[in-house]
């Protein structure tokens, strides 16, 4: 049985219920970094200022009352429950309430029900009386929610029911959950009784889900209303997505899939707005596709197309696709799923993506949901190649460098009219940033491999990659291909710079001898008295400071004082200077 959307409400409910603790400036500034997103500084700011909670039970609870909800902000729920399992149950009986409600909460969130039961039991018997009416109610509802969570709905309804009988018109959203839960085993007749009188946009999507399921509305009517209402939202809120995917499953039920097309699409664009416990609307790329092999197929037949002839239907298309382009993607559809040529399963996936991705509005979602989504595909390496150009093209326009670096990892040659060498190091950097270095560095060898020289903007590309390369720490990595484009460097400036780029990760890695060695080969190389070889030889002293050569360091840095024309600049060496003579 899927998931039942954890009760928003509930997260606030808690929060609002928590005891009241002592100030506490570490807390404070704790809360404050993690409502800027530092989490894990916020939680080390907690952790090395620990405190006996023997010795100071209240600064101890304000401290684990701040962590605990740190943790649950960040949804570190296994953590949550942890951390909450330890509290000492002799602690203010307040304290011990919000703990165990927050592990009892931790734990739906984890869909451990029977666990969550075992901590929910004793607050609801022994708990209610040290408790305000509203953490009673929460308490039952995470009950019939545990139910759910493990495939028991019958004992989830029972504790639904009861809790709208004791609290009447105040038990909505028990209404919302039980009406998930009837539509979930497709008792959708007793779904459209529950939400009888309960308003709210999710009892509207709602609703209009469970009268078409239960046969009291038609198809057209209900992507009809559903898809009025998603007008009536803002664009990217998590309510227009709910009512785009009742839009899309009444959809589906209709014969024509010219208009099931429209709605499919910008339903399936929507559902990245929809949180983790919106299992209920959730949508998969198969139903698009499946409509667009119908439409294809069907203007196949119309013409008489036969499966293998793609020039044909490849001309079918070009005579349709500014005038009927939802004719030319269900063509394009059935020669990329149906063409028994590689070929021209290639060409119209190519073509196909092309065209979803200047769809105003939905495009590269669209896309994406299409060949990384559920679906005929769904995974980085199983997308045809030339999408996978284009989906790594979007992604990494997105700053999604993890998605833009599975897509390129098994990608071996440049898409077509694209320099392969640009291509190559532009694969090769997607795939260190996005965390595959191995193979990012067996793409530079393969990009080097066909290159004799290197100068000019090739030059400074090949360089900016093996900075990237240093910027992840792999700086015996970068020495090794510093070592292989030496040779093919031909301008005595790019050598220099080389020499200096060679000294950084020799310094890295703490060979700060030969790094002072390579920073004063790079001074040498060229002007002595220009900014590049002052910077060169500041570096080398650095260098020699570091291996203990301070006589040597010395040296450079009175050479540069008389070098520096800037006051400010002579003032830094001076200090360096000083520095320097103190450890001797």
């Amino acid at each position: 049985m899927p998931k039942v959307f954890l009760v928003f409400f509930l997260i606030s409910l808690v929060l609002g219920g928590m005891p009241r603790v002592l100030a506490d400036p570490v807390v404070d500034e704790a809360m404050a970094l993690s409502r800027l997103g530092a989490t894990d500084l916020a939680l080390g700011v907690l952790a090395r200022q620990p405190v006996d909670y023997q010795a100071q039970p209240g600064r101890w609870m304000a401290r684990e009352q701040a962590r605990i909800e740190i943790l649950g902000t960040s949804e570190r729920w296994e953590q949550v429950v942890e951390r909450t399992q330890g509290v000492p149950v002799e602690l203010p009986v307040d304290f011990v309430i919000w703990t165990r409600t927050r592990q009892a909460h931790a734990l739906i969130a984890l869909e451990r029900g029977r666990e969550a039961r075992d901590v929910l039991r004793p607050l609801i018997w022994f708990g209610a009386s040290n408790a305000t009416d509203s953490w009673f109610r929460a308490w039952r509802r995470m009950l019939a929610e545990s139910y759910s969570l493990d495939g028991r709905p019958e004992d989830a309804l029972i504790a639904l029911r009861r809790y709208r009988l004791d609290y009447g018109s105040e038990a909505g959203d028990a209404a919302l959950l039980e009406a998930r839960i009837l539509l979930s085993v497709g008792r959708h007749e007793e779904a459209v009784n529950t939400l009888t009188g309960v308003d709210g946009h999710e009892a509207g999507a709602l609703r209009i889900l469970a009268r078409f399921r239960a046969g009291a509305l038609a198809a057209e009517e209900a992507v009809s209303q559903a898809g009025r209402a998603a007008r009536g939202q803002d664009r990217d809120s998590v309510a227009a997505a709910r009512y785009l995917a009742v839009a899309a499953v009444a959809a589906r039920s209709l014969q024509d899939p010219v208009q099931q097309i429209p709605v499919l699409e910008s339903a399936l664009v929507a559902q990245s707005r929809l949180g983790s416990g919106d299992d209920l609307y959730r949508l998969t790329a198969e139903p698009l596709w499946q409509s667009y092999l119908r439409l294809g197929e069907r203007l196949a037949n119309e013409r008489q197309l036969l499966i293998g002839d793609d020039e044909a239907w490849f001309a079918l298309v070009d005579s349709l696709q500014a005038r009927q382009p939802l004719a030319a993607r269900g063509l394009l559809a059935v020669v990329a799923l149906r063409s028994p040529m590689p070929q021209g399963q290639a060409q119209a996936h190519r073509r196909l993506s092309e065209q979803l991705a200047t769809i105003e509005g939905l495009g590269a979602s669209l896309l994406q949901a299409l060949y990384l989504g559920d679906g005929p595909f769904g995974a980085a390496d199983r997308v045809p190649a030339p999408v996978r150009h284009l989906l790594a093209e979007t992604a990494l326009g997105q700053g999604d460098l993890d998605t833009a670096s599975r897509l390129m990892a098994g990608l071996e040659r440049a898409p077509e009219g694209v320099d392969p060498f640009l291509w190559g190091l532009r694969r090769a950097r997607t795939l260190i940033l996005g965390g595959q270095e191995e193979a990012g560095i067996d793409g530079l060898y393969q990009v080097l491999s066909g290159v004799r020289q290197l100068e000019g903007e090739a030059a400074d590309r090949f360089m900016q990659v093996l900075f990237d390369l240093q910027s992840v720490r792999r700086h015996q990595d970068a020495l090794n291909l510093f070592q292989v484009i030496a040779p093919r460097l031909t301008e005595r400036r790019r050598l220099r710079e080389l020499m200096f780029w060679q000294a950084d990760s020799h310094r890295a890695l703490g060979e700060h001898e030969q790094a002072a060695r390579l920073y004063l080969r790079s001074a040498l190389l060229g002007d002595s008295t220009d900014m590049w070889a002052l910077s060169a030889r500041f570096q080398a002293a650095e260098a020699l400071g570091e291996a203990g050569l301070v006589r040597d360091a010395r040296v450079i840095y009175e050479d540069l004082i008389r070098r520096t024309p800037e006051a400010e600049r002579r003032v830094v060496l001076r200090q360096r200077l000083q520095q320097l003579q103190l450890q001797q």
